[in-house]
């Protein structure tokens, strides 16, 4: 990966964590998972790696990366599961990946590896993957954490309420996804190795590339929900989609306007709903238009059976405007559903229905 890219994702993920301190809307969990995500990113950078290594032994800084990307993971996994879950749900996750970075670092000091060799092919077209014990128990842990993960925050994502949350969460699971696929494609390029199988896209900058995509995506799954409402995010969406209904009750609310103008006491400038407000543009678009309709329940055709919302209207309004004496109108047909929360559903779908 590009040095200088990798350097600003550090200094990313970093700020993520201090926003998250910041804030304090976030659980300690949350803050371990981002912490230990930007250690394990600060080892990748190459004089970090070097001085490490320096004072230790080969590899050192990318055995303690690899165990801070299992903590991150496993944090993470935590962070959703204690919001619905006791604590002791956590447990089994939290002494199975202690005991994988346990037998990781075990592995890295009683085990042989080729880092030496792949140090010596780094700037070749064709790498030579870091084959050891432990890169293979990263991975597969890796892999196991990845989809626990991805299974998790794509649960929480179908109940999120808030617009930031919803696609912070879908920006984790991509990024649980693409750990799941370096893992997967790492455990592979190692295994093609030591069978002396050549596959270049293996040994490639694939996996580099994905590293990045992962690195990205989980910084902007933690980053948005913290940051998201208090950048007028979560406030464009809410407007975006209440808009959305307001624009399309226009017809329906513009025919009852035009045939009884006093039904708004303030009319709206334009054809949306106020920024500022959007809730409360709503709710008068509704109330108004159940006003109209109460107006125009007299010159409902008493003959006419409920069916049809969008067509009795329309002919309501052809028997005013001809002329056709009114009734007292408790014989109209009276079509709105059962079901309140359904009501706005069903006022769009008249609105939309109206002949034009």
């Amino acid at each position: 990966m590009n040095q200088s890219v990798l350097v600003a994702i550090v200094v990313v993920g970093w700020a993520a964590l201090g926003l998250r301190l910041y804030f304090l809307r976030t659980s300690l969990w949350t803050c371990v998972s981002v912490a230990a995500l930007a250690f394990s990113i600060t080892l990748q950078i190459t004089f970090v790696r070097v001085q490490v290594d320096s004072w230790f032994v080969l590899n050192t800084a990318g055995t303690l990366s690899n165990c801070f990307t299992l903590l991150a993971a496993v944090a993470a996994q935590c962070a959703f599961l204690r919001m619905v879950r006791p604590a002791s749900d956590v447990q089994p996750r939290l002494l199975w990946t202690a005991g994988a970075i346990v037998l990781m670092l075990v592995l890295f000091l009683t085990t042989p590896s080729n880092y030496a060799t792949q140090l010596a092919h780094m700037s070749d077209r064709v790498q030579v993957p870091v084959v050891s014990a432990a890169a293979y128990v990263f991975v597969v842990s890796l892999a196991v954490l990845a989809v626990g993960l991805m299974r998790t925050a794509w649960a929480y994502r179908l109940v999120a309420d808030r617009f930031s949350l919803r696609y912070g969460l879908l920006s984790f699971t991509l990024g649980a996804f693409c750990s799941l696929a370096y893992a997967v494609l790492r455990f592979l390029g190692m295994l093609t190795y030591q069978l002396d199988v050549e596959v270049a896209w293996l040994r490639g900058n694939l996996l580099g590339r994905l590293s990045w995509f992962t690195i990205v995506l989980v910084l902007v799954g933690v980053l948005l929900p913290a940051v998201g409402a208090r950048l007028g995010l979560d406030h464009l969406a809410r407007w975006w989609r209440i808009n959305r209904c307001y624009r399309s009750l226009r017809p329906l609310w513009k025919v009852l306007h035009d045939e009884f103008p006093a039904l708004a006491l303030d009319v709206p400038t334009g054809r949306n709903a106020s920024f500022r407000n959007p809730e409360h543009s709503l709710y008068r678009r509704v109330i108004e238009i159940w006003d109209g309709r109460l107006r125009l329940r007299p010159h409902f055709d008493p003959s006419a059976a409920p069916g049809d919302e969008a067509s009795l209207i329309a002919d309501a309004l052809r028997r005013r405007k001809s002329g056709v004496a009114a009734t007292d109108g408790t014989a109209a047909p009276d079509n709105r559903p059962e079901d309140p929360d359904a009501e706005l559903d069903w006022l769009i779908s008249v609105s939309r229905a109206l002949p034009r």
